[in-house]
């Protein structure tokens, strides 16, 4: 493996990485950060289910809960 320095710091070659969000891979491509993202989708969906299903929230409010949610992921 070569190996890179940068102001006589080694730097470690990854396959794989995440920055702002995003999963970066060696190939380019995109499959993995798709599948992180639904992911993290589905973790919120999961934890915002008693949300969903209380009949005591208005659908109004639960609309600015998904938004809320959206937004900061």
């Amino acid at each position: 493996m070569q190996k890179f320095s940068l102001e006589e710091m080694e730097i470690e070659k990854v396959g794989s990485s995440v920055y702002i969000g995003s999963a970066l891979s060696e190939s380019g491509g995109r499959e993995e950060d798709v599948a992180n993202r639904i992911k993290k989708a589905d973790g919120v969906f999961v934890q915002l289910y008693p949300v969903w299903r209380n009949l005591n929230i208005s659908k109004e409010v639960k609309i600015q809960i998904f938004n809320t949610y959206e937004v900061q992921q």
